[in-house]
């Protein structure tokens, strides 16, 4: 079943959708490393508790294959944070 849904809000920020679904503003949907500290303090509840969200693809961009040390930890990380389905380089050039 598809249901079409709208809001007052339109951001990119998961820390201000997270406060702003404390604050019973609407419902939002938050990964749970992000939300659980909040269920716990009962401050948020899940309400769909048998639903998952489709997985989204993070792209990370660089103009060049030879990235400095810091860039490459950052992909590492994302990488082991993310999932196990990363790890391709791309670059165009």
């Amino acid at each position: 079943m598809e249901v079409a849904v709208g809001g007052r809000f339109l951001g990119n920020s998961i820390g201000l959708f997270r406060r702003l679904a404390t604050f019973d503003l609407g419902v939002t949907l938050l990964p749970q490393e992000v939300a659980q500290e909040a269920v716990d303090a009962g401050r948020l509840r899940r309400i769909l508790p048998d639903w998952q969200a489709k997985p989204t693809p993070v792209y990370a961009l660089t103009e060049t294959r030879l990235l400095p040390a810091k860039t490459q930890r950052f992909i590492e990380f994302l990488q082991e944070k993310l999932g196990k389905n990363t790890g391709k380089i791309v670059s165009e050039g």
